[in-house]
């Protein structure tokens, strides 16, 4: 796949994601020597990483992200969704930048060196994409990397690092992370077959789940404070989309790195092929943020925040439309209601749902009111024919063709794929117009 799967959209939301995630991937182009630059397809600009000077006010992501809060663009197009580009670092802090792709990193220069929330991507082509990036605006050593979790796109970009510190005698980076992350990383290596399956379904393109990995050689269990050439960085543990979440908040600039508990979309907690999430933890989560009072959120996906009136809304509108789901579903549960019940009466409060940064344009609420019955009621749906019902056998070979020769010798009409009837005269509605087999 070529850099313009990033930046050239077709079809509905969905495969946006896709082939943002794609282009990300499979993308090298555009890189210089002298620092990052990437060729916007759609406008034929070029935006650069390099950033000498200390001008949040002249933030092309600010100008975005006022476009969507103002309603002129909305994350359901191509262009703004979350996981989509530009691909762009700009520092929005002093000492703060903040590269924007289909994952976020970012990275704060101190007087021992960089440190970075986030780490990128694993595939070779992402890892050079962040690396570049953060070269181009600076070239200290990588001091200190944390991850806000064991994702693969956030906690597996450290190779280039690694190398350079290599080949340069330098100290290799430490890595923190929360106590549960190596626990994942674990995880992933016996569920790789699964996982390349379920994300080469989900990305429509052949995914080959990563086996090998970084761990982190520093770990904490609640909080955590880090102080790195003079600058600190307060780590927080949260349940919310993984079991191993960090957030990180700087104290100095008032800037909070969120990781995935907020992305600019429907909070992903329901996710259908993934584990449990925590919607109760992660809404507690946002409104402990908020009450740091931050300035400038820098996310995991989607674009940068800036003004404290801002972040607080975002983040106290996120938690209050995890709490209205968790409590009406709840609510329900205690009532008696079966799972298909509850998913037919539970719905955000409309005023959330309209937000600009609370679209469901990955996860949706439904999916997300299902994991919370996973998580307060289990697995069986409530339907007592549910709990233990007839075996279900794929046919047996040839049964299909049998059962339309059947059909035909006693004068039905044959069905194509998918089950629809052929009209008379007519071709079949399989694939290229092949008779199902």
């Amino acid at each position: 796949m070529a850099a313009e799967a990033e930046a050239r959209f077709s079809g509905a939301v969905d495969q946006q994601h896709v082939r943002a995630h794609v282009g990300e991937h499979h993308a090298a182009e555009g890189t210089r020597a002298d620092g990052f630059e990437f060729e916007d397809l759609q406008s034929g600009e070029r935006s650069h990483g390099r950033d000498d000077s200390f001008e949040p006010a002249m933030s092309e992501l600010l100008k975005r992200t006022d476009r969507l809060w103002s309603g002129e663009a909305s994350t359901a197009q191509a262009e703004f969704h979350p996981f989509a580009g530009p691909r762009l670092l700009e520092e929005l802090a002093p000492g703060v930048a903040f590269f924007k792709a289909f994952v976020n990193v970012t990275a704060v220069k101190t007087d021992d060196g960089l440190v970075l929330v986030d780490t990128g991507a694993y595939l070779p082509a992402s890892h050079m994409l962040s690396f570049e990036a953060v070269r181009g605006w600076n070239r200290g050593r990588l001091h200190t990397a944390v991850y806000t979790h064991g994702h693969v796109d956030h906690a597996y970009g450290l190779p280039p690092f690694l190398a350079e510190a290599r080949e340069r005698g330098w100290a290799a980076p430490r890595i923190v992370g929360h106590e549960n992350v190596l626990p994942r990383m674990q995880r992933y290596v016996r569920t790789a077959g699964y996982n390349s399956i379920i994300n080469t379904r989900q990305f429509a393109v052949e995914t080959h789940w990563p086996v090998e990995f970084q761990a982190p050689t520093d770990t904490y269990t609640d909080h955590l404070e880090l102080s790195v050439g003079g600058t600190r960085f307060q780590l927080h543990h949260a349940r919310g989309e993984t079991d191993d979440h960090t957030w990180v908040f700087l104290p100095e600039t008032k800037t909070l790195c969120t990781g995935d508990l907020f992305i600019w979309a429907a909070p992903n907690a329901g996710n259908p092929q993934k584990v449990q999430r925590y919607a109760v933890e992660w809404a507690a989560a946002l409104r402990a943020m908020a009450a740091l009072n931050p300035e400038l959120l820098l996310p995991g996906h989607g674009l940068p925040i800036a003004g404290a009136a801002r972040v607080q809304a975002a983040l106290l509108d996120t938690a209050a439309y995890l709490e209205s789901l968790v409590n009406q579903t709840l609510e329900r549960l205690n009532a008696g209601e079966t799972l298909y019940e509850i998913l037919e009466g539970v719905r955000p409060p409309a005023a959330l749902a309209a937000k600009p940064y609370l679209r469901p344009v990955y996860d949706e609420p439904e999916f997300i009111v299902r994991n919370l019955w996973r998580c307060f009621g289990g697995w069986h749906s409530g339907v007592p024919s549910e709990l233990k019902p007839s075996p279900r056998r794929a046919p047996r070979p040839g049964t299909r063709r049998a059962l339309r020769r059947r059909r035909t010798a006693a004068g039905a009409q044959p069905r194509a794929a998918g089950g629809r009837r052929r009209a008379n005269g007519g071709a079949s509605g399989g694939l290229g117009g092949r008779r199902a087999a």
